[in-house]
């Protein structure tokens, strides 16, 4: 038996239900140099995200402290994992590791690429920090996740040498040493990444084949929106098997010393991958939506997982959009904008819908989805959230969910108050 959230159908967990609804489902949105374009805008538009080609060379003293110190430690009592309260101790060690007292008057930046996904975090620690005691689903010092083969921005290294922290195009925070590679200059990391040749991962998840000569190619799991440069050069087996039936992938990698090296993997053409990017089209944007339902919630991509806002960025990666990280700022990108006032009745905003695309992103306070759809004069939405409200006498009880679902957007938040009467805006990100 399939659990169904309450207004929800069994057959609407099928992207075709919704697509059949869409009269120019298959039209191009936009062409790739649209969204070339649209990217450049969003940099301009949206001070969380950067142009990493032309980042620049060098901080001051100032200037590096002030990024780090952007991350405050809690002053609140904050809990462990197994429930104990988190010490000063504990606090005074992270402060000492961020390695402020060696940061020089003038600190030249360092190009690298993410050898595989890798978790940014607010200090160079891995230890999870919770609000609340017993909490294990929001960890307080887990920002987000970078994809592998990302190219990053390295601005500093921790006190113990394991941690760097680093400027990816959307997001700043402090990852492991091990699952960086140093280039030698831009040059090297953009020479790669602007291969003509790619794939760009289309499913949730797609993983490398096996290699028992390598463990650095063996295996590694790639998600939706990763863009995996080709090798058109290689010779007709690799690590004894042949290369038949495979795309040849080229890797980076890191040498003894963590300088960035090239390996080659293979990846089954049979995997859900697309040759470049997909084609922009309202039909498109549903069917790579569709791919997550169910997948687990995971704040700042943890557990694997996404959060409702990556849920957004990752979908509209495999068609070369790169967006901000985090709904307030994905709310202030360009596109066709639609926004909500706070004195709309139900009925006017429902009749709004008439004049918004399926495909579209909705936001609300700390929360963002994707308009699917009407159905029943209704608006539906797709979102990965943590629950919403279900009325028990005077009161509302929360009921967790922690999954991508299919809604509608009358379905109570957790203040018992519907989802769409806290839209702020509708966003098709198109021009």
């Amino acid at each position: 038996m399939v659990y169904i959230i309450p207004g929800t159908k069994l057959e609407m967990l099928d992207a075709e239900y919704w697509i059949k609804k869409i009269a120019d489902a298959d039209r191009l949105i936009m062409t790739q140099n649209d969204i070339m374009k649209f990217n450049q805008e969003i940099v301009e538009k949206c001070d969380s995200v950067y142009d990493l080609r032309s980042y620049r060379d060098s901080f001051t003293y100032d200037e590096l402290l002030s990024l780090i110190k952007k991350y405050k430690l809690p002053e609140k009592e904050m809990y462990f994992r197994n429930g104990e309260t988190v010490k000063r101790d504990f606090y005074n060690y992270i402060a000492n590791n961020l390695n402020i007292s060696e940061i020089k008057e003038v600190n030249p930046v360092q190009y690298g690429i993410t050898i595989r996904k890798t978790s940014l975090r607010s200090f160079p620690t891995e230890i999870a920090v919770y609000s609340r005691k017993g909490d294990i689903e929001f960890d307080r010092f887990q920002e987000t996740s970078c994809q592998a083969i990302e190219p990053v921005i390295v601005l500093r290294e921790s006190k113990d040498k394991k941690w760097y922290f680093i400027q990816m195009y959307n997001y700043r925070g402090w990852v492991k040493v091990t699952d960086i590679a140093i280039a030698k200059d831009k040059e090297e990391v953009f020479d790669y990444l602007d291969a003509v040749d790619f794939i760009v991962v289309t499913g949730n998840h797609v993983r490398t084949q096996s290699n028992p000569y390598d463990d650095d190619v063996s295996e590694i799991r790639f998600d939706m929106g990763t863009r995996i440069p080709l090798e058109k050069d290689m010779p007709d087996s690799l690590a004894n098997q042949s290369t038949y039936g495979n795309y040849v992938i080229k890797l980076p990698s890191r040498d003894d010393k963590g300088n960035m090296i090239f390996k080659y993997g293979l990846i089954s053409i049979k995997e859900d991958v697309h040759c470049g990017y997909v084609p922009y089209t309202r039909a498109n944007i549903l069917n790579q939506a569709f791919k997550l339902i169910g997948d687990r919630y995971g704040w700042g991509d943890s557990f694997g997982g996404r959060d409702c806002s990556s849920f957004i960025m990752h979908i509209y990666k495999t068609f070369g959009f790169r967006l901000p990280r985090n709904a307030d700022e994905q709310e202030r990108c360009p596109g066709i904008v639609h926004k909500f006032s706070d004195d709309l009745s139900l009925i006017d905003i429902i009749e709004a819908f008439k004049g918004i695309k399926p495909g579209a992103a909705l936001y609300m306070p700390g929360h963002a989805m994707m308009f699917v759809g009407m159905d029943g004069g209704v608006p539906y939405i797709i979102h990965d959230f943590t629950g919403y409200a279900e009325r028990n006498g005077d009161k509302y009880d929360f009921i967790p969910v922690n999954e991508v679902m299919v809604t509608s957007s009358l379905l109570p938040t957790s203040m018992g108050i519907p989802f769409i009467e806290r839209f702020s805006s509708a966003i098709q990100f198109e021009m």
